[in-house]
């Protein structure tokens, strides 16, 4: 009887998890499309009223593989980053962790139709909600030989340094405000990512960015996903 019991137990929770599903985001990037020795992250996406509408799924993972993560794009940034914070330290950092092993985030390439994976861990998140012009200032002496370009990018415009920008409007204005305002000097941009942007949409811009990175245009690695409402003036509306 006891056996039986257990039996069943084991079938429901089978039905139960293969019912739920992850929408990977759908971009157009390249990236890495087949990774050995890995563990799988899943992020599902939980209609909720109330509290995080996150569910977290990490009861497989193993310290000594590259770690998988795949993300609901419905989730928002607020309930994403500090979980991939959290993990990515405890990849790192376990007594069992091994060198070189690395996290992944995955996507669904629409040019090859592919599952598609690219590397976070060179990315550095700042969550206290200060802007990276904020930043910069701080630290005047590491930036003064570039080209600073501040990018703030909301659930419904953009901005250019000071400038807004309307959705559509970013793929041709970057390009040519880099170009005039260069001067010989190499840029580099610093993104600043409203919390409540989708992770589709913050993918989506993740893509477009990595596409202009070239020996005269850099990105910097520190992200700066910030709380509109503890950001005066960033233009959030």
């Amino acid at each position: 009887m006891r056996r039986q019991f257990i039996t069943l137990l084991i079938s429901i929770l089978f039905i139960s998890c293969i019912r739920e599903e992850v929408k990977l985001p759908q971009i157009a990037m390249e990236g890495e499309t087949e990774i050995q020795n890995h563990s799988e992250v899943w992020m599902f996406y939980k209609e909720n009223e109330t509290g995080s509408p996150l569910k977290l799924n990490k009861n497989n993972i193993i310290s000594t593989t590259h770690w998988l993560y795949n993300i609901d794009k419905r989730l928002p940034l607020k309930y994403i980053i500090p979980e991939l914070q959290q993990l990515r330290y405890k990849h790192g950092n376990s007594m069992h962790s091994e060198e070189g092993m690395l996290n992944y985030l995955s996507f669904s390439n629409t040019q090859t139709k592919q599952l598609t994976y690219i590397s976070f861990d060179h990315l550095i998140y700042k969550t206290d909600s200060l802007q990276s012009k904020f930043f910069i200032k701080q630290h005047a002496d590491d930036y003064r030989n570039y080209n600073n370009i501040h990018l703030t990018i909301n659930p419904n415009n953009t901005w250019i340094n000071d400038a807004k920008m309307e959705d559509e409007e970013l793929p041709s204005t970057l390009p040519e405000f880099i170009e005039f305002s260069a001067e010989g000097r190499q840029t580099l941009l610093h993104l600043n990512f409203n919390q409540n942007l989708s992770y589709q949409e913050y993918m989506s811009y993740q893509a477009y960015l990595n596409s202009l990175a070239s020996a005269a245009i850099r990105i910097n690695p520190l992200e700066f996903v910030f709380d509109p409402s503890k950001v005066p003036d960033c233009g959030c509306e």
